[in-house]
């Protein structure tokens, strides 16, 4: 699996062709869904051939269309670290269905949750979806005009770390992969902060949020962690405050 490819050319899709998916692609992505479930103790679901979830014109705003497959991304009602793990696990997911010639859309508010045909279980909540399908062969104008607004928007490398001095090549591949990552309204609330400690210990990499005003920012923290140690390759998280 070619993540650094995939995070090169992934990019938020809203239109989809009416296709089922492969089922040899969602044999693969079940296996990974089942596997990311262990890691992170999260209940992941694809759901297929139901649309339902995008159906109802005032909650997705008309911003989508031809959506019939989604992945609910489900966690325990406020667990720790829940959003985070959402964020990373879901965003690997949608690096695999970009490299299975796939399209995706992170989306938080704009789906009916009452619609969504998922199974929870005690004291479970559906933190957000991905619509996943094949792209649409011609982009709608709003496709256009969102992913104009986003690319001019995105924010300059130097502004997702602060730290003083040289850092290692390594952290600047890893930040320029988070420049690339998905969030909310592509705010981009997350920085990253290197230190050497000493020739005994080895080095360490901080990472946090800038902002928590639409709630969804931990989200985009694990999506930005995620891209971060694809990018910087060879780094490894841990789940801490």
């Amino acid at each position: 699996m070619d993540y650094k490819r995939a995070i090169s050319v992934r990019h938020s899709c809203r239109s989809y062709l009416p296709d089922t998916i492969d089922s040899s692609i969602v044999k693969k992505l079940q296996a990974s869904i089942t596997d990311y479930n262990l890691l992170s103790g999260l209940n992941i679901q694809l759901i297929l051939n139901n649309g339902d979830a995008f159906g109802n014109f005032s909650k997705s705003y008309g911003m989508f269309s031809g959506v019939n497959n989604y992945i609910a991304m489900i966690g325990r009602a406020n667990g720790i670290h829940e959003k985070e793990k959402i964020g990373y696990y879901g965003e690997k997911l949608v690096l695999e269905a970009t490299e299975y010639g796939l399209g995706t859309c992170w989306v938080a508010g704009t789906f009916d949750k009452t619609a969504c045909s998922c199974i929870l279980g005690p004291r479970e909540e559906i933190y957000c979806v991905i619509s996943i399908g094949y792209p649409a062969a011609k982009k709608s104008f709003k496709d256009k005009l969102i992913n104009s607004v986003m690319h001019t928007k995105k924010k300059p490398v130097e502004d997702f770390f602060d730290t003083r001095g040289n850092v290692p090549d390594w952290f600047l591949e890893g930040i320029k992969a988070v420049q690339s990552a998905p969030s909310a309204l592509n705010k981009q609330p997350v920085k990253f902060a290197y230190t050497d400690e000493s020739s005994d210990a080895l080095p360490s990499v901080r990472a946090w949020i800038t902002s928590n005003s639409s709630g969804v920012e931990q989200i985009d923290l694990g999506i930005a962690k995620l891209h971060f140690e694809l990018g910087a390759s060879d780094v490894e998280w841990e789940w801490e405050d």
